[in-house]
């Protein structure tokens, strides 16, 4: 995770969250979506399918934000997140012109973000969490949930795929002007220490051990789920390196999904025995 987000002074549980985090947050690093990204293995197919798809997430990322504004209870906490606000904000423009650059049409995300389309299953469970985490969670939680987790990610992220990305310039389809990669660029810098003050804030509301232990799960949630989102995002375009549409992905799952069903019910039988003849026995206890 970095010397970036090393701090002074800090607490030994926060030695405790980083080495709790490591294992997933290299999983993503390492993991098939972000080496297909930095070394230009993803087809165009496959990069349109996550940047569409991540689109609502990053659209509601603000609102994320603002939820967890509402528990502030000091000013500098308050000022983070409102300067944070108002540069997510352009973010969300930001990736709308990644898209473009990849093929995509403008209302096509769009609509995904305001609902006139279904997005993937795994991309609506990790907007559902950061929802639930910055509504009803505590501030130490919501904050490390979304501003230290997901932009501290974000930020390594982009450090490792930046490069990898321009590489698509000149491949069939794609538009590589310097406003497609804005996006990975500025996160490169940006989120370089956007993580280290959120982990000030958490560290200043996360003052007891049961809070710190819910910011460690918050934290953990929040990475495995944006992994799961890109993973799903890219692959469901991914059919023998040709596109395929989100319906198509889509029916053969709950195709094998129903399939999957009977054979659970086909296999499963009532047992002989009748409940009756248990009356009057002495039932053995269970250790």
């Amino acid at each position: 995770m970095g010397s970036r987000i090393e701090v002074a002074l800090r607490p030994p549980w926060v030695d405790s969250l980083h080495g709790y985090l490591r294992p997933y947050w290299n999983e993503l690093l390492e993991g098939s979506w972000a080496e297909g990204v930095a070394n230009t293995r993803l087809t165009v197919s496959e990069m349109q399918g996550w940047i569409l798809q991540m689109y609502p997430f990053i659209h509601a990322f603000p609102k994320f934000l603002a939820e967890a504004l509402t528990k502030v209870e000091d000013d500098f906490s308050r000022g983070f997140l409102i300067d944070n606000i108002r540069a997510e904000k352009a973010h969300a423009e930001h990736w709308i012109w990644m898209g473009e650059g990849f093929g995509l049409e403008r209302q096509s995300m769009i609509d995904l973000a305001e609902g006139n389309k279904p997005i993937l299953r795994d991309v609506q469970s990790l907007s559902d969490w950061l929802w639930y985490v910055n509504t009803k969670g505590s501030l130490a939680e919501a904050v490390a949930a979304t501003s230290f987790a997901i932009e501290g990610m974000a930020g390594d992220i982009a450090k490792k795929v930046t490069d990898g990305f321009e590489a698509y310039r000149g491949t069939r389809g794609v538009d590589m002007k310097p406003k497609a990669y804005k996006w990975f660029r500025e996160h490169a810098v940006y989120d370089d220490q956007h993580p280290v003050i959120a982990l000030e804030i958490v560290k200043k509301y996360a003052v007891t051990e049961k809070l710190q232990t819910k910011v460690m799960i918050a934290s953990k949630r929040s990475v495995q789920l944006f992994h799961n989102a890109l993973m799903t995002s890219y692959q469901a375009y991914s059919v023998n390196g040709a596109s395929t549409s989100l319906n198509t992905v889509a029916e053969k799952r709950n195709s094998q999904r129903r399939t999957d069903r009977r054979h659970v019910i086909e296999a499963t039988g009532f047992p002989e025995r009748r409940f009756v003849e248990r009356r009057g026995r002495m039932c053995r206890n269970v250790a």
